[in-house]
């Protein structure tokens, strides 16, 4: 039985907050359940150059193997060039150009050089935040709706650019918001957000966010929580590939998010 989850939030701009001082830290964890044997999503955070910190989640094409090689690359990649200071918007074009010298080297094995009908792409969801000025930029690419939840208010984050992987030239645009103590950012890969086909809205998360305790829930126990509810309101329906990054702002000098690499314990399976 389903549980309930309060009313429907209110829209709220997050985009323009009182000016705070300080720094802030960022907790985050994963929960992830894979439709076929192994999942075709794929999420990481790492730390960056001048003390920012990345957030990727990348759905692959299809399912099982091929979508899995798909996810991981992208998230690795984008990763590697970033680390490297790379700046966003240059990291986010070479794993594009990666992606597609990557289906142009399968087409010359088949030796008729047409690549049209290789599918080798996959989502690319990035939050970059930058702990000193409080800064969150999204960055996504055919990725799934993020959310924005502070003070039980949700706001939802779309984009609108093609997965990497497609096309030579994205269309790189982002959406940016200042973030306050108690924020939770959820990112989360479509098979989460599509798992009602009544509720195409995900309100259902909405509702979930808007009665959280950040002081209560840990970042991996909200993520798992909400990959639950997506497993139940799928029913007796096939699941696609699920996966959850919940980011939790908390006060400055206390970041509890570690590299997903380093701390395999961090990204669950349920």
């Amino acid at each position: 039985m389903r549980k309930k989850v309060g009313p429907r939030p209110q829209k709220v701009n997050i985009r323009k907050a009182p000016e705070e001082t300080g720094g802030i830290g960022i907790r985050v964890g994963y929960a992830s359940a894979a439709a076929a044997g192994i999942s075709g999503d794929a999420a990481a955070s790492c730390g960056l150059p001048g003390g920012s910190r990345a957030l990727i989640l990348s759905d692959g094409m299809g399912k099982g193997i091929k979508a899995a090689a798909g996810s991981r690359l992208v998230v690795a990649r984008l990763r590697k060039n970033l680390k490297a200071g790379m700046p966003v918007a240059k990291a986010i074009k070479e794993v594009n150009r990666y992606m597609i010298c990557q289906a142009e080297a399968e087409a010359a094995k088949q030796n008729d050089g047409d690549c049209s009908g290789i599918e080798d792409f996959a989502t690319a969801d990035l939050t970059v935040i930058d702990r000193r000025s409080r800064r969150a930029r999204f960055y996504k690419m055919g990725a799934a709706t993020s959310f924005l939840m502070r003070q039980g208010h949700v706001r939802r984050i779309k984009g609108e650019s093609l997965p990497v992987g497609i096309i030579p030239k994205l269309r790189l645009t982002h959406i940016s918001a200042v973030l306050r103590e108690g924020d939770i950012i959820i990112m989360a890969s479509d098979g989460i957000t599509d798992a009602d086909r009544d509720d195409p809205e995900a309100e259902w998360l909405c509702r979930y966010l808007s009665g959280i305790d950040t002081g209560r829930l840990s970042a991996r126990q909200i993520a798992s929580d909400i990959l639950r509810e997506a497993q139940i309101r799928y029913g007796s329906r096939e699941c696609d590939d699920l996966t959850v990054a919940a980011a939790v702002i908390v006060k400055g000098g206390t970041d509890g998010a570690e590299d997903e690499e380093k701390n395999p314990k961090n990204y669950q399976r349920t």
